[in-house]
């Protein structure tokens, strides 16, 4: 699983939503919108048919200090 969280992650960081007609990146300016990426995690692992069970922003960030972040 952890291969796959990382895959989620780094995919995540990527990805951006549209608020109105804004974008709201995951990363900004190096800084990490949590929130944000904890939802695209989700994403990720339910688009991919991953069981995950529950997670937090917490638990991501073993793999962002990995990254760098």
């Amino acid at each position: 699983m952890p291969e796959q969280t990382m895959d989620a992650v780094k995919w995540s960081l990527e990805q951006y939503k549209v608020d109105d007609v804004f974008k709201i990146y995951v990363v900004n300016n190096g800084k990490v919108n949590r929130p944000l990426l904890v939802d695209f995690v989700r994403q990720y692992f339910n688009e991919n048919d991953i069981d995950i069970g529950t997670f937090s922003a917490k638990d991501l960030d073993p793999y962002l200090e990995e990254l760098g972040y």
